[in-house]
């Protein structure tokens, strides 16, 4: 393994490429469906008190550890936490690999559209709930584009930091807010889409009581800002020692809400717009529809002039968004194999086949891949736990002096870090615990079932399956990867 270490080249390109990371499709495709199931103002709220108490915190640890050990997950479980931690880190990476399979494929879902922008597939007399149907009902489809999703992210990801990630999301990321702006712009001037405004907007109350929308605002905050998926870790081992690690937390957090409320404006509003009836718009959105973007949308813009051009940079600049926050994904895995022993070129291509294979079945089922986004999205929860966990044993407050606010022109105030961090934990038992004990109701005599897309036997099954395999790993996980005595 080379000693030489790689660097972002500057300040922007590290913030330009972390809020690239952030502002994906969890914007775009998933902030929208989550929010329109989850009552629009209500969930916005939810998802603000999310973002500033979990998620920037979070973030904000994340940088600090991967900025003191310069190893991925692994690694730096392994080296701050202690060896027996090591399977901590694995597990991380797991979780993000685990997304990482499924999320190729709606970036595989972006490009198609793309494809059907420009060969005139998107025109006035589409059905687009027939088009979405028709594609995601071919595996042979679907699965041809995720391979074509797969080769444009490890191209991009063999050429390195300076080479790849910094220069894609110098040029992504404003392209990507462009397309989003007109797009908003456009949604929000159709009839009716003033409820739809409302509707994003005013919240009702009584509604904050309902523990899955509380869950769904955690874990739509973990999700789009990638607080906990350990991507933070990895790109924070690019940084030079001086960066800014608690004002350029707040910056990441607060340009992906801004990328989620574009989002917004871009679909919900359309949703109103373009259905027979407020109920029908509201049923809808309730119905929690995957395809809620890639069908809205596209009808919208078979209504309005130059409704192809729109459209084509519309896909464009969704897939542009999945691809800038698939490169963190993938280079959090590839990271943990470069600090194995892998080259960047082994790394790479060992990855792209690893999440080929596991991706095969979210690209031929979409319940599959709802039951993934579904679990893994909880499961994130637990990665932040932790992280929380690591820095108590290091001591809060000596964390936050020593590794966070030290480089910080603006420093992160001791009793904002502190609290959040500490009360983590409780805030996740209360939220998974009061979702479970209404689940069950929910559910009813079907709650356990292991492969339904949102109960309590799928979430349990699966992540504390994965959980026990990590642990008893532990072992060979701190050995597998190389101290840094052992770099060549």
């Amino acid at each position: 393994m080379s000693a030489q270490r790689e660097q972002w080249g500057s300040r922007l390109g590290f913030i330009l490429a972390a809020i690239g990371m952030a502002v994906g499709t969890g914007n775009i495709w998933r902030f929208p469906r989550v929010a329109g199931t989850n009552g629009g103002g209500t969930f916005l709220v939810a998802y603000l008190i999310a973002n500033l108490v979990w998620a920037v915190p979070i973030i904000m640890t994340e940088i600090a550890i991967g900025k003191q050990t310069h190893l991925g997950t692994i690694g730096s479980f392994r080296d701050f936490a202690g060896k027996k931690k090591a399977w901590q880190g694995g597990w991380i990476g797991w979780v993000c690999a685990a997304i990482t399979f499924y999320y190729v494929v709606v970036f595989a879902w972006a490009i198609r559209y793309f494809v059907f922008a420009v060969d005139g597939s998107i025109r006035a007399d589409a059905d687009t709930q027939v088009l979405w149907d028709r594609f995601i009902g071919s595996p042979s489809q679907t699965i041809l584009f995720q391979i074509i999703a797969l080769i444009i992210a490890g191209f991009i990801i063999y050429k390195g930091v300076k080479g790849g990630l910094e220069v894609a999301g110098k040029i992504m990321i404003p392209v990507l807010f462009i397309c989003l702006i007109i797009a908003a712009v456009w949604s929000c001037t159709k009839p009716g889409a003033s409820v739809g405004l409302e509707f994003l907007f005013v919240p009702k109350w009584s509604e904050l009581f309902n523990s899955k929308l509380w869950l769904n605002a955690f874990t739509q905050a973990a999700w789009s800002t990638g607080a906990g998926w350990g991507m933070m870790v990895t790109y924070a081992n690019y940084m030079k020692k001086n960066e800014d690690i608690a004002t350029n937390s707040f910056m990441i957090v607060f340009g992906d809400m801004l990328g989620a409320i574009a989002g917004g404006l871009a679909v919900l509003p359309t949703v109103f717009a373009l259905s027979a009836s407020q109920e029908a718009a509201v049923g809808a959105l309730k119905a929690g529809n995957t395809g809620l973007t890639f069908i809205y949308l596209t009808k919208l813009f078979t209504t309005i002039p130059a409704g192809r051009i729109i459209a084509m940079l519309f896909f464009l600049a969704l897939a542009l968004a999945a691809l800038t926050s698939l490169l963190p994904m993938m280079e959090v895995i590839v990271k943990n194999f470069i600090d194995a022993g892998y080259n960047r070129k082994r790394a790479t291509i060992t990855v792209l086949i690893i999440t080929f294979i596991f991706g095969l079945p979210s690209a031929y089922s979409i319940n599959f891949l709802n039951n993934q986004d579904w679990v893994w999205g909880i499961g994130l929860l637990f990665c932040g736990l932790f992280f929380a966990f690591t820095v108590y044993k290091f001591g809060t407050n000596k964390f936050l002096a020593e590794l966070i606010n030290k480089t910080s022109d603006i420093k992160a105030p001791a009793w904002y870090y502190n609290t959040c961090i500490r009360i983590y934990p409780i805030i996740l038992v209360v939220l998974v615990g009061w979702w479970i004990a209404q689940a069950i109701g929910w559910s009813g005599e079907n709650w356990w079932n292991p492969i339904a897309v949102d109960n309590v036997g799928t979430l349990a099954v699966q992540i504390v399956v994965s959980i026990i395999v990590f642990y008893l790993a532990n072992n060979w996980l701190s050995k597998w990867i190389k101290e840094k005595s052992e770099w060549v």
